[in-house]
């Protein structure tokens, strides 16, 4: 990996394209996080014998927010006829930006919807023929940048054949950058080499993510209702998205004794095994796979106080949720990871006998929006014991910062290298 100067573009203003409606129907065709082609697009490929498959590589680590990637890609007709009408489509996470506009790619910056983060999108008309057993590189490799908010990012790519997404004709994409073309390439292929039928290189940067949890403290007779809210936040400078289609954040909430929850918040279930109403302890989870960095919901409990308890506590904490990361590993700041619902405080803090869990440091919850698949539940213990900061001291200390995915490699049987331009200032 060699990495060079180069000023930070994450600022850099870019002007989002529509694709047409021809090209959107053939992404959410053809164009899956988790599958190869299928339906009517993979019948349009087979059908004149071509067979477009990339030379498998691994994931790129140890970048940084303001650098720019070189991600090189390899193609293969694997097929017994020329591939015609050939279609590169290219799918980047929000935390990424492309470097180059070529002139036969249209772009679209596509806002979150479906339950899924916003993604930069882009299809190119490549007007070339790619013959059968010919292994095919781009002149260049496809540059993107690593914006300020990027985490765990994701390059997906796809090549179809005999797909009429420009029916008119190429479209241009009006950048000043040249036409993005495919090179045969002269050096035999690696015995060994592993094919696919779309490539998805996850990046990965060293940045975080302070997932923050605040309370409240609420007043009241024996006998009244009170709502008593607790929010979840994503303070950045990062998004974060989930590994799997769980939560990214999962988190319990301890009920304090003397009251009874008479109204539960979406996506917050009793955690107890019966499920029952009126539980000690409930799970609750953020509502999606991924959060933007500086969103914020909110989650009001109905508590009907039973009696009178003054100080009584319910603690508030993260805990391991259903992802391979372990808990929170990107963020680095502890200090807000726990909070507390009090009720009928005096003097400002909670007493002795009115405790249920051991969190401490909650404050007055504010309102929030959500952002961010829909599930509930999750995995890990409840309540303070076996919490988020029990699991921290077990990995180690809290200024070293733990990210997903192996170290930056890419399988010796493709042969590419991912190269880094990286800013120094």
């Amino acid at each position: 990996m060699r990495a060079t100067s180069k000023a930070s573009k994450a600022s850099k203003a870019r002007t989002p394209r529509r694709l047409t409606a021809v090209a959107v129907i053939a992404v959410a065709v053809g164009w899956s996080l988790t599958a190869a082609p299928s339906g009517t697009a993979a019948a349009e490929q087979a059908a004149p014998g071509a067979e477009l498959v990339f030379e498998q590589s691994g994931p790129v680590d140890g970048v940084r927010p303001g650098d720019s990637v070189d991600v090189p890609f390899a193609v293969k007709n694997k097929g017994d006829a020329p591939a015609t009408r050939v279609v590169l489509y290219l799918r980047g996470s929000q935390g990424l930006a492309y470097d180059k506009r070529y002139s036969n790619c249209v772009y679209e910056d596509a806002p979150a919807q479906d339950e899924g983060p916003a993604q930069v999108n882009a299809e190119c008309d490549i007007e070339q023929t790619l013959e059968p057993g010919v292994v095919y590189e781009p002149a260049e490799p496809i540059g993107l940048d690593v914006l300020d908010r990027a985490l765990y990012e994701r390059l997906n790519v796809n090549i179809l054949a005999g797909v009429g997404t420009f029916p008119e004709g190429t479209q241009h994409g009006g950048g000043a950058d040249p036409v993005l073309r495919l090179v045969a390439r002269t050096a035999p292929e690696a015995p060994g080499t592993v094919h696919g039928g779309e490539l998805a290189t996850d990046i990965t940067a060293e940045n975080t993510a302070d997932f923050a949890l605040t309370g409240s403290k609420v007043k009241g007779g024996a006998g009244r209702t009170v709502d008593a809210k607790v929010t979840f936040a994503n303070k950045g400078p990062a998004w974060a998205r989930n590994d799997v289609y769980g939560p990214i954040g999962v988190f319990d909430v301890g009920i304090p004794k003397g009251t009874t929850v008479t109204k539960v918040p979406e996506f917050c279930e009793p955690s107890d095994v019966t499920g029952r109403a009126g539980a000690a302890t409930y799970r609750c989870t953020t509502p999606y796979n991924y959060a933007d960095e500086d969103s914020e919901r909110a989650y009001v409990f109905g508590l009907r106080i039973d009696k009178v308890v003054a100080n009584a506590t319910g603690a508030v904490a993260f805990v391991k949720g259903d992802h391979h990361w372990g808990t929170l590993p990107f963020d680095r700041n502890r200090t807000n990871n726990t909070a507390e619902i009090v009720v009928n405080a005096s003097d400002g803090g909670a007493g002795a006998g009115g405790a249920s869990g051991g969190a401490t440091g909650g404050t007055d919850g504010g309102s929030g929006s959500s952002g961010g698949t829909s599930a509930t539940g999750g995995t890990g213990s409840t309540g303070g014991a076996g919490t988020q900061l029990d699991e921290l001291a077990e990995t180690g200390s809290a200024d070293t910062l733990l990210v997903g995915g192996a170290a930056a490699a890419l399988l010796a049987a493709g042969g590419v290298a991912v190269v880094v331009r990286r800013r120094t200032s």
